[in-house]
């Protein structure tokens, strides 16, 4: 074979392989941008705009135009066409694909972030992540052992096992003591060994102060002082700063 012939092989298997990435984030994640999807595949926006084209003609995958809240101006995410998903699912799954109707633009705004969270991660070394939708099917299988449903979970660089949380609005204390309480008992079993939220860089030092706030938290039935030990596994790391702290943990 020659030099050439190799070399067209080789391009092609890179050029497949990097459609297969496209399409196994797209059925993970149901949809996402440009933007994000160059950033998973360390590519430039315009190479990742010609392999979208290319894999659209082929009928994998297909634009839809969107606008977010607040927000007149339209941008394009790119979802999973029929024929792409059956490509990826599984055999024992039954086929999904996206569909643009089903999408509310305040969970799109919420997913597209924590997406990006995602592709800094898995650039950063991070592995196995899975999103909340698969977490909510192991949650249903086991309750006692998915008590706090996270946004992901993943393995860290340095090998632990990281529930990830994307925060971008503060809910009440009350419901923090649950969380508290909840992840408590998952990082007691070994479920997770640390939890991170990514949030907005004003939020990130409040909801910190909020969690070493709480002074007791129900454990196994009881009422005990919140261990010193506890909230030292929890990290509050500003969305902006994400991409330096993604190589810390």
């Amino acid at each position: 074979m020659s030099n050439l012939i190799a070399s067209r092989v080789e391009q092609r298997e890179i050029r497949a392989a990097k459609e297969h990435t496209i399409l196994s984030f797209l059925l993970d994640e149901g949809y996402s941008t440009s933007k994000i999807l160059a950033l998973v595949l360390n590519m430039t926006p315009n190479g990742m705009q010609r392999i979208l084209r290319a894999m659209e003609v082929k009928q994998l995958i297909k634009a839809h135009q969107v606008a977010l809240p607040l927000s007149e101006r339209k941008f394009s995410i790119w979802g999973l066409t029929p024929t792409g998903a059956s490509l990826v699912i599984p055999k024992n799954e039954l086929l999904r694909f996206f569909e643009i109707g089903r999408v509310k633009p305040v969970t799109m705004e919420h997913s597209l972030a924590l997406q990006h969270v995602k592709a800094i991660a898995l650039r950063s070394g991070w592995l196995g992540w899975e999103s909340s939708s698969r977490l909510l099917k192991k949650a249903n299988e086991s309750r006692s052992t998915w008590v706090q449903v996270p946004d992901a979970v993943a393995r860290s660089p340095k090998g632990r096992k990281v529930a990830i949380e994307f925060e971008r609005t503060v809910k009440t204390p009350k419901r923090y003591v649950e969380i508290l309480a909840n992840y408590a008992e998952m990082i007691s079993k070994g479920v997770i060994d640390e939890v991170i939220y990514v949030c907005p860089e004003k939020l990130a030092p409040r909801l910190e102060r909020l969690f070493h706030r709480i002074e007791k938290i129900i454990f196994k039935g009881k009422v005990i002082p919140t261990p010193t030990g506890l909230l030292e596994r929890f990290y509050f790391i500003p969305y902006e700063e994400w991409d330096i702290k993604a190589n810390d943990f």
